[in-house]
């Protein structure tokens, strides 16, 4: 065989074993060595390693979009709280008006602020589940004439919540009257009435006789004063008078609405206070403050919105109205014990206007009630039907207010100056 024979076959061989590769694996042309093929084994490695990025991509991009929702959650529930908390650290100082904190027994203090001279003592009480801003103006005008105190109930205001028993101390304990249920009650009118005649008579010691005006719920409080302490009272003024026949009429319209309205929504405002919602919602004008008037003042304004931001404020609202059927039953049995004196002068002041925020059966069954609290009292009682007024006369239209307690203060002095001069 010949040497050429031999390169022959030696070439068909390679050829053949060429053939045998597959074609992706086959040599690159020029490289002896192989290098061709582990290139391409490099390159095919590099294509499943970017295809198992691509398939890992969704998954990564769904974890963020979720961290990125949970930051935004997270921003949205912790956030408002905690910037209306320091808000509200921030404004209990510039916004608090004149006036002192009573310490009225069981470390619990009222918020009272009195200006004037007197005798005598004109102590004006705010309706349901508001504080004293109502009678700003109405006090402006009467200092110049008598002693005039404005305080919040417990709870409202710049007032503190009442402890609870559980919460008193070992000598406080010791002093507790476990039979008196009312001393724990602190929304009803048995504990309001007595929390007031301490911050009265012995926490500031203010002179009397005194004049009470009170609206709705202040004026329950007034006429709860008056038949216990009916010595230290020269005369009631009872503005758009809450009624304890409210809730007895055959509709019950005023029991559901209670209930099933006015409670529900001001549960609903507490808890917007808690989350910061409430002031979000001022901010935006969604929410109104409870006080607006051409008259009222810019800081009154200020600090209406500063108490619907406040959740121990709107905690004692509610409470005031959920106990209000046991300040009814507790101010019909005093009634039925214990009549009204009768050097007591009483006048009894309603609007003519319905109030606006109110369906109209409502007012109608609230009429009926102030009627049947007029035919009630003695028949001295003066009732005067203010024109062009509602339930917001204390901060739109005062006047009448102001000339009803001018009246009382004026006969007193006349009978304590005749009386003086006989002598």
């Amino acid at each position: 065989m010949t040497v050429g024979d031999l390169r022959s076959r030696a070439k068909n061989k390679q050829n053949e074993e060429s053939k045998k590769l597959p074609s992706d694996l086959s040599p690159v042309p020029g490289d002896s060595q192989g290098n061709g093929v582990e290139k391409i084994k490099t390159k095919n490695s590099k294509k499943k390693t970017s295809t198992k990025e691509k398939s890992s991509s969704p998954k990564s991009s769904l974890l963020s979009r979720c961290t990125s929702k949970i930051k935004y959650i997270f921003l949205i529930i912790f956030i408002p709280p905690f910037l209306n908390y320091a808000s509200l650290q921030r404004e209990s100082l510039e916004l608090k008006p004149e006036g002192e904190l009573y310490d009225v027994g069981w470390g619990q203090k009222l918020f009272l602020s009195c200006r004037g001279k007197g005798p005598p003592t004109v102590v004006l009480d705010a309706p349901t589940g508001m504080s004293s801003d109502v009678w700003t103006l109405v006090a402006a005008k009467l200092a110049d004439h008598a002693n005039v105190c404005i305080y919040d109930r417990a709870g409202l205001g710049f007032s503190e919540r009442p402890l609870n028993k559980s919460n008193s101390t070992p000598d406080q304990a010791s002093h507790i009257n476990f039979n008196d249920f009312s001393n724990w009650n602190a929304f009803t009118v048995e504990r309001m009435a007595d929390d007031l005649y301490k911050l009265l008579t012995t926490s500031s010691q203010q002179p009397r006789p005194i004049i009470f005006v009170g609206a709705e719920l202040g004026a329950v409080v007034s006429q709860f004063y008056a038949h216990l302490y009916e010595s230290d009272i020269l005369g009631l003024i009872l503005v758009n008078p809450l009624s304890e026949d409210l809730f007895q009429q055959p509709d019950s319209v005023w029991a559901q609405h209670w209930y099933g309205s006015l409670g529900p929504t001001y549960q609903t405002l507490q808890l917007g206070a808690a989350l910061g919602i409430t002031r979000l919602g001022l901010l935006l004008g969604i929410l109104k403050q409870p006080i607006i008037g051409e008259h009222v003042p810019e800081n009154v304004m200020l600090r209406q919105k500063y108490l619907m931001c406040h959740p121990r404020h709107l905690s004692s609202v509610v409470d005031e109205h959920y106990f209000i059927n046991e300040t009814f039953s507790q101010i019909r049995t005093l009634k039925k014990i214990k009549s009204l004196a009768s050097n007591i002068s009483v006048s009894v002041l309603t609007g003519n206007y319905y109030d606006e925020q109110m369906q109209g059966h409502l007012n109608k069954a609230w009429a009926r009630a102030e009627q049947s609290l007029l035919s009630k009292f003695q028949p001295t009682v003066q009732h005067s039907v203010v024109n062009g007024a509602d339930r917001h006369m204390m901060y739109r239209k005062p006047e009448p207010i102001v000339e009803a307690v001018l009246k009382i203060i004026r006969k007193w002095r006349r009978t304590r100056l005749a009386g003086s001069q006989a002598a």
